[in-house]
């Protein structure tokens, strides 16, 4: 038995005699996702479990048909999460890659399938199911995910104003604004993202800078950044054109009145909301 090797884990060549097809077969269906596998050392392994399941329909592997037939639905936000928890980049693309094949828009694959991996990766750490190495190289993997995807986010032609999107100083987490980015890139704005943690005095610059500026948007994730986000929205409020709204939103904005009370403009409930407002302004314009 090899170093780290269970009584419960099958060796993924045995996984393929069992499953009756190649070994580069039964590879394929790991890196994508459509069989759950883990690695130790330099051979590919996969539990008994996982496997009976695959073989039974239960697995990943299996599309959901909804009731009544029509298409299925595949869980490619699991299969994501499995290759993201591994560290597994290039399956991680490949899954991506499929689901975006299959018939998922852009949006929906940050929405619908990296999202909620990313999610759940976060809550696996919280209730210590996952190293802390782990969930950062998962959310390095994600940002190199992002960096292959996100261009083809961007559509010809002439954009319809600048957004500036950004966390406040305190606020760790880059991805959520990274994925609001491209996303309303893909609705053909000029977005300028300005990461996580930006001192307060650079948001300020960046929004004085801007020259065909329509929106402002603060992303916070952590309750925690609430404070420095308070103080943000109050220099913003000084320096910025009145014809110029503040967005708030985030998984640690909880409510509008949360998000009025700390200087905002509006709350960021949805995506489809703020996209739906800027349209509004652009109308205007």
């Amino acid at each position: 038995m090899s170093v780290g090797e269970t009584a419960n884990d099958i060796a993924l060549t045995e996984a393929a005699a069992q499953l009756k097809v190649h070994y580069m077969t039964a590879y394929r269906y790991v890196r994508m996702g459509l069989l759950r596998g883990h690695k130790i050392g330099a051979y590919w392994y996969v539990t008994r479990e996982d496997l009976k399941e695959f073989q039974s329909g239960r697995g990943t592997s299996v599309a959901r048909i909804p009731a009544g037939g029509g298409h299925a639905k595949a869980p490619w936000s699991e299969r994501l999460l499995a290759r993201l928890i591994n560290g597994d980049e290039s399956g991680a693309l490949g899954v991506m890659e499929a689901a975006l094949r299959s018939g998922t828009t852009m949006d929906r694959l940050y929405l619908d399938v990296l999202a909620p991996a990313l999610v759940e990766i976060g809550e696996q750490w919280r209730r210590g199911e996952l190293e802390i190495y782990v969930e950062h190289r998962a959310i390095v993997v994600a940002y190199r995910l992002i960096a292959q995807i996100g261009p083809r986010f961007i559509p010809r032609g002439v954009r319809k104003g600048e957004i500036i999107i950004g966390a406040p100083a305190d606020e760790r987490h880059g991805l959520p604004s990274a994925m609001v980015a491209d996303i309303m890139r893909g609705q053909g704005w000029q977005v300028s993202d300005l990461g996580a943690d930006v001192p307060t005095a650079t948001f300020v610059r960046a929004v004085n800078d801007a020259v065909d500026l329509v929106a402002v948007c603060v992303v916070v994730t952590l309750p925690e950044s609430l404070v420095t986000a308070g103080e943000l929205l109050a220099a913003l409020r000084l320096a910025r054109r009145p014809d110029v709204p503040i967005y708030l939103g985030g998984a640690g904005v909880k409510s509008r009145e949360e998000a009025l009370n700390l200087g905002a403009d509006r709350w960021v409930d949805s995506i489809e909301s703020f996209i739906e407002s800027c349209n509004v302004i652009a109308r205007r314009k």
